[in-house]
Order: structure tokens, then sequence, then C-alpha cells
């Protein structure tokens, strides 16, 4: 497998000085891939990519991804061990050490490959959560990184050594295990989860190339779509503010002790989340609650929310000014997630899930920017569909005298839409080699990571 960076953007000379001699920006990502053409296996289903049911065993995932450390801390901790990982996982294929890669990580990976087909993944995670909010410290989720690295390494050289049925084992590994990060109520648990998936993406465009490499069309349609969802980060995101924001009460008038309770909640938020530039609450309140104009509208506005004008009419104003800011945060922040779990074309037809921050509002400046989230979880599903079209143009070639079709639509299997763009992945046939390209994200359309393009021929 061969990548490359194409340069598309032309380099514009003008009087300005300093333009002449920029070199231009690479807008596009080309990845050539060599393939045969192969049928579908037989039966149809041969190869899956997640683990099946007979395959699996009750217990409890985390708790057996945690075994790996322990069979051996060498193999991941030891320094030379780490340098020769990262080694492997970016050198050649053909240059990998196939011999010393038999049996890669041996009881420690084993153990994971046990722990992916455990039936539940339960992080124990959830009360402290609730209590500790964004205070909670999750370490255990960069160690599960850790164990992913060193599954790639293995499929690598499962790959180099064109062990497809063990190369299938491992993907089912790494794909288990992100769906079980997936299960970490934390946008970090849900980053690693689809990082996790990522990590299969390049040994499987030097999969499909190996010779007598089967099929996997099939499995891949197979796949969840999304491989992991986002529903479990929001509601973690959610959960981990309640108790900051809901010290603040819409109910009845606080007393002093509440109110300062409330302040030194919403100050460590800030703090937190390492806001800047720095506020101080107490000092923010303080030019505001003397604005009596202010304060009064801002009571108007709290009943115009649905609150009674007699309730509000008590609150004293600084629990008036509070309340105002958590109910802006809300509406900001609902405003923002609404339709995440939408497909990824319709997230962007909804506009943007990144709003600018509001400096007349303290809490507004922690609006979760989920919208990137989305997008790197779109950008790896697109990884995958393109992947798919890939093995459709394998299969269609076996079927039609080993030829690619003129167009997409010529494929009859039921191909994938591009999950950025919610159209048919860009396709055209110049000579022998087939071109697939995916969309960008808008206003990324030039940025060379998210411009896909396989440029796709076949092996002699």
């Amino acid at each position: 497998m061969i990548r490359i960076i194409l340069v598309c953007a032309v380099l514009l000379v003008s009087a300005c000085p300093g333009v002449a001699g920029e070199k231009a920006k690479a807008t596009e990502t080309i990845i050539r891939l060599k393939v045969q053409p192969a049928r579908a296996p037989r039966p149809v289903l041969k190869y899956q990519l997640l683990p099946e049911l007979h395959e699996m065993n009750p217990g409890n995932a985390i708790q057996g991804y945690h075994k790996c450390f322990s069979e051996q801390q060498f193999f991941f901790f030891n320094k030379a061990a780490n340098e020769k990982r990262d080694k492997w996982a970016t050198m050649p294929l053909k240059d990998l050490p196939v011999k010393e890669l038999r049996g890669y990580g041996g009881l420690a990976l084993r153990q994971a490959d046990y722990a992916a087909r455990l039936d539940s993944a339960d992080w124990q995670i959830l009360l402290k959560l609730k209590t500790e909010g964004i205070e909670l410290l999750v370490p255990d989720l960069q160690q599960m990184r850790m164990i992913a690295y060193a599954l790639q390494v293995r499929l690598r050289g499962e790959v180099a050594d064109r062990r497809f049925d063990d190369a299938i084992v491992t993907t089912k590994t790494l794909f288990a295990m992100s769906r079980h990060m997936g299960e970490h109520p934390s946008a970090v648990g849900f980053l690693v989860a689809n990082a996790v998936a990522s990590l299969v993406i390049e040994p499987f465009e030097e999969l499909v190339q190996q010779p007598g490499c089967p099929n996997l069309f099939w499995a891949l349609t197979d796949l969840p779509s999304p491989l992991v969802s986002l529903r479990l980060a929001l509601q973690g995101d959610r959960t981990a503010l309640i108790n900051a924001i809901g010290t603040v009460d819409d109910k009845e008038p606080m007393t002093k002790a509440q109110v300062e309770k409330a302040i030194q909640s919403f100050q460590s938020l800030l703090n937190g989340f390492r806001v800047e530039p720095k506020q101080d609450v107490r000092k923010w309140l303080a030019i505001r609650t003397s604005d009596k104009a202010k304060v009064t509208a801002i009571r108007r506005r709290l009943v115009e929310r649905g609150l009674a004008d007699d309730v509000v009419k008590s609150f004293p104003a600084t629990q008036v000014l509070l309340l105002d800011d958590k109910m802006a945060y809300e509406e900001r922040r609902d405003n923002a997630l609404k339709g995440l779990l939408l497909p990824y074309w319709q997230v962007q037809a909804l506009g943007d899930a990144n709003p600018a921050k509001d400096d007349s509002l303290l809490l507004s400046r922690i609006v979760p920017f989920f919208g990137k989230v989305r997008q790197s979880q779109a950008r790896t599903e697109q990884s995958f569909a393109l992947l798919r079209c890939v093995e459709a143009l394998r299969l269609h070639a076996a079927e039609h005298n080993g030829k690619f079709p003129a167009k997409l639509a010529e494929v009859k299997l039921p191909l994938p839409v591009d999950p950025i763009s919610g159209q048919p992945f860009g396709y055209r046939l110049e000579a022998r080699t087939a071109i697939l390209r995916g969309a960008a994200p808008r206003g990324l359309e030039k940025v060379a990571f998210y411009n896909i393009r396989y440029d796709v021929t076949l092996a002699k």
C-alpha cells in the first residue's frame, strides 16, 4: 500500500511580498491499492469482523483488558519494546520481520482476544461520574490504547505473513475492543473507541492487496454503522455537569450558603475547563447585580422561560443571574447536541454544532464542542465505507473477466453512500485504474486528511 499526498492547490503568485516561493498545500490524500479480483466466500458470511455469539463468554471485558498488563508488563512498558512497536507500526509491510512477529504479544494479547469476547463492558464508573463530574480521572482509558497499538502491530504481521484467518481474529478483537471503549460514558471514551477502530484502516488497506486475500465485502457490510454510538458520550457529558449547574435552584429563594456553593461550582467548572481569559465569577456577578435595570430585565426573561412571576421576584439578584446563565447554557448546549446522532450529512444541514462563545455569559465558554468529535467519527465511517466499495470492485472484477465497472452503478451490490455527503461516492475509471473519492466535511474541502481518494488497480 502506498499512501501519497497529492498537491492539488495552485501556487498563486502576487505582488505581495513573501507569497512567491511559498509551497502549495496538499489538499488530497491519495491511497494507491493494487488488488486481485476475488469472489464472495462460500458461505457468504464465512468471515465476520466482530466476535460471533458462539465465540462469546460471560464476563466483564474491561477487567479482562486490565489483566493484559498483569500478563506481561515488560511487553507494554519497556522502552526498547515500545521503540520496536513504533517502528513496526510504520515500516513498509514488505520489511516487517514476519518470523519475529509470529505470536507477537504472547499471553498479553491472547488475553486481549479473550477479553474482547466477553459479553459485557462495565466500566463501574457511573457513580463516580455523577459525584466527581468533570474532575473525574480516566487513566485506564489511555492504557487501553497501548493494547490496541500492540494489536495493530500483530495484525500487520499477520497480513505480511498472509495468515488471513489470524488477521480476521485480530480484526475482531480490535473492533470489539473499540465498541467496549465506547461503553465508557465520556467524550474521552468515545475518542479512544474511535481511535481503536481507526487502527484497523491501514492494515486493512494492506490486507486487501495480498494475493489470495478473501473478499470481505459482506463482512464489512455486516458491521454495525456506526461501529460505535456517540450516545453514551453525549449523556456522560450532560451527567458530568449536573452536580455543578444543579446547585442553582429554580423553585425557591436560595440562602447565602446555597448561593456561595453555586458560585464555587461555577468557578470550578470554568477552572476545570481552563477557560481563557480567566473569569472571576464573584467579580462578574458584582458588576451585573449593581445594574438594577439589567437584573429586572433578566427577571422578565426568566418569566418568559416559564418560571412563575411571584417566584422569580422572591429570588435574590445573584440567584437570578446564575439561573439565567444556567438556562442560557442549557439552551446552547442542547442546540449544539440535538442532532449529533443523525447521519453526518444531516448534522451538517442543521448548521454549526460548535457554537461561538458568548462573552456576556459565564457557562457559554464550556458549551461542548462535540461537532468535532462527530466529525472524527464520520471520517472513520467513511474510510470503512470506501474499503467496502473497494471490495465490491474486487468482487465485480471477479465476475466480469477481470474488469472494473465503467460506472459504480453497474455494481449489483448494496453499496454504501458516503457517510459525509449522503450521496454515492465519486467514481471514475481511467484505463485500468478505478478512482474512488470521498467528500470532505463542509469547510474542510482543502484539507488533505479529509479528502480521501483510492486509486485501485488490478494486479497482473
